[in-house]
């Protein structure tokens, strides 16, 4: 896990924090205080230790930016204030929401717009399957909108879980279920609808979802799930929702981009599958 020091080695933060430790804590020097908080508020560092002109140290957490990290930073404070043979203070500079202490209602919320994406898209032709290639992509299109507007309303004005911004998260959220649904019809073209859910399933849910840093911050996943969370659309959909909901002066173009790329790919792979065995027209009647 990142963190910045101010008027310490980065080498003394690291013992500071102790042996065990030692291996996830990644210091890197700063020049001042007003860095470190520069630093914490674009996420670059999940804290920073500063140690002030009369000696006393401050350790600046960032728990918006992964609650697990500052919860097990937070568990070390005596012992790196022992280590330091100094007085600590903890500040929390973007806290979560007091009703999401956990800071899981985002992480719930992408996994629920990635499951009714995929769901809808197989209820669709289920119940629709006669429909065009144009009528699947606009009823597709309108599932994925409604389906946005249904989470994001429940989070926001209903239940009031998180304090989201509502045309932004439903933007959002329209993309990711619109990502998840047309990657479940390259499969079901690809290898038939009887286990076209069985890829969907393992891809979403016991790799994207757990990758995404939304239940457990990014540093603290094993190395596999970390590696690949960003770039994936759970992942990048949690990212772009902590943006919106706690640093809107720093939003990051990444998870967009990730989610636009993949909504992009799947499609276009879905609309040249379906038209390689299918056509264009409604399918033929079983």
């Amino acid at each position: 896990m990142r963190i910045g020091v101010v008027g310490w080695s980065p080498a003394t933060a690291e013992r500071a924090f102790g042996s065990a430790d030692r291996r996830t804590i990644d210091a890197t020097a700063l020049p001042s205080r007003a860095a470190a908080v520069t630093e914490l508020g674009q996420q670059r560092i999940y804290a920073a230790l500063v140690r002030a002109d009369d000696g006393r140290a401050e350790l600046l957490l960032s728990s918006a930016s992964g609650p697990s990290v500052a919860r097990v930073l937070q568990a070390d404070t005596t012992a790196v204030a022992r280590a330091l043979g100094t007085a600590l203070t903890v500040r929390d500079l973007h806290p979560v929401d007091p009703r999401d202490p956990s800071g899981t209602v985002l992480f719930y919320v992408a996994l629920a717009s990635v499951i009714m994406g995929f769901i809808g898209a197989i209820q669709t032709r289920a119940n629709a399957n006669g429909l065009t290639l144009a009528g699947e992509l606009r009823w597709d299109a309108i599932r994925s909108v409604l389906v946005a507007l249904a989470v994001t309303s429940m989070v926001g004005p209903i239940a009031h879980l998180e304090e989201v911004p509502f045309l932004p998260t439903w933007g959002v959220l329209a993309l990711t279920s619109w990502t998840a649904g047309t990657t479940y019809l390259c499969w079901r073209l690809l290898i038939g609808a009887k286990w076209a859910l069985l890829p969907t399933w393992l891809l979403f849910i016991l790799v994207s979802s757990p990758a995404s840093g939304g239940a457990v911050a990014q540093p603290l996943l094993p190395p596999f799930f970390a590696a690949v969370g960003r770039g994936m659309p759970a992942g990048a959909t949690v990212e772009a929702l902590r943006d919106l909901t706690y640093f809107r002066d720093h939003l990051h173009g990444t998870p967009y981009l990730v989610l636009a790329v993949w909504a992009v790919l799947t499609t276009a792979v879905f609309v040249v599958l379906r038209r390689r065995k299918i056509g264009a027209g409604a399918p033929p009647a079983a």
